[in-house]
């Protein structure tokens, strides 16, 4: 057994896992010490990594969490799976810690997929207790609706013919879809969202389907087009696929979605 399987073998996250499975996660894992002061796991604008602690303490600056340090056991950075950035670690003490990119994630899903997915769980389920501790003030069920500008026409009609299921929802939608879609229903849009920052930002909706308080996404596209965002939309259906959110891309899952809502 080498020292990265034994180092995260030591930590209390891990006890689901066999140690065979913490011998093939530790493959992907580079060990870093760190330093009093130092910063850790430093922004890069696009954040594509996340760290366990292994000993020591850091904190979190601008974290809103109630407890702002972290110790061994603690995972940094994972708020990156669903915004693509996170908060600024600064160690408070010498120590070190344990670093995966989410191109060694997808790397090790191809290899060992049961063992990715029980990882991917492990660090999904840790970033939503924190999300519950510290839940929005606003708990109404979510609609998002999203389509490219020359589909919205489609969006229309289609919201027109589920209208009396949607007025029952906060919805979510583009600044360009908000003029549109209000100057023709007698609905009200709640929250404006940049179509192409579907996961990133702070008014994004990945902490929201996290939090269970989105019922489903309509995006509206057309694949033949490069106006969608493929990256973008990607990283949203994983998401929903992790936390089982109705997703539809068409007119006819859209329209099943809605008939399942009424």
């Amino acid at each position: 057994m080498d020292q990265k399987t034994e180092l995260l073998l030591k930590l209390d996250i891990f006890r689901e896992f066999y140690t065979e499975e913490v011998e093939l996660i530790s493959e992907y894992f580079s060990i870093h010490k760190f330093f009093d002061l130092q910063v850790i796991l430093p922004q890069t604008g696009q954040d594509s990594s996340f760290g366990i602690i292994l000993s020591g303490e850091v904190s979190v600056m601008g974290d809103q969490m109630e407890n702002t340090s972290r110790t061994p056991g603690d995972i940094l950075g994972e708020m990156a799976f669903i915004q693509g950035r996170r908060s600024d670690f600064i160690a408070a003490s010498d120590g070190a810690i344990a670093i995966m990119t989410f191109d060694d994630i997808e790397k090790l899903k191809l290899k060992q997929p049961y063992v990715a997915v029980k990882l991917i769980s492990l660090v999904t389920r840790n970033l939503v207790n924190k999300l519950r501790k510290n839940p929005p003030e606003n708990t109404t069920e979510i609609i998002v609706l999203l389509a490219d500008n020359h589909l919205f026409s489609d969006l229309i009609n289609l919201v027109k013919d589920h209208l009396h299921i949607i007025e029952k929802f906060s919805i979510i939608t583009s600044d360009k879809f908000k003029k549109f879609l209000e100057d023709t229903t007698n609905l009200t849009v709640s929250e404006v969202i940049e179509s192409h920052y579907l996961i990133l930002g702070e008014t994004a909706i990945g902490s929201r389907i996290l939090l269970d308080q989105v019922k489903a996404i309509v995006y509206l596209r057309d694949p033949t087009t490069s106006e969608s965002n493929p990256p973008a939309i990607e990283a949203l259906s994983r998401l929903c696929d992790l936390q089982q959110v109705l997703f539809a891309t068409n007119l006819l899952t859209a329209n099943a979605v809605f008939q399942y809502l009424e």
